[in-house]
């Protein structure tokens, strides 16, 4: 009888820890407040129109012997 008691015990309580974790609200996380003197960099997310993919243009190869 008292394993039973001690079982529903443990239930409840668990049980109330979830409820609790389950119902509390979360608070949005703000931005970090710019300083003075601080620095960003931005970075944009556009893609070129150009056919230029950076690579650059190609040179053959020729060795030079000495």
């Amino acid at each position: 009888m008292r394993d039973v008691f001690y079982t529903l015990l443990i239930l409840w309580v668990v049980m109330q820890i979830y409820k609790s974790f389950k119902s509390s609200p979360r608070k949005p996380q703000a931005p970090p407040q710019k300083r003075p003197g601080d620095v960003t960099v931005e970075n944009p997310q556009h893609k070129s129109t150009s056919k230029d993919d950076g690579r650059g243009d190609y040179v053959d190869y020729e060795e030079v012997k000495d």
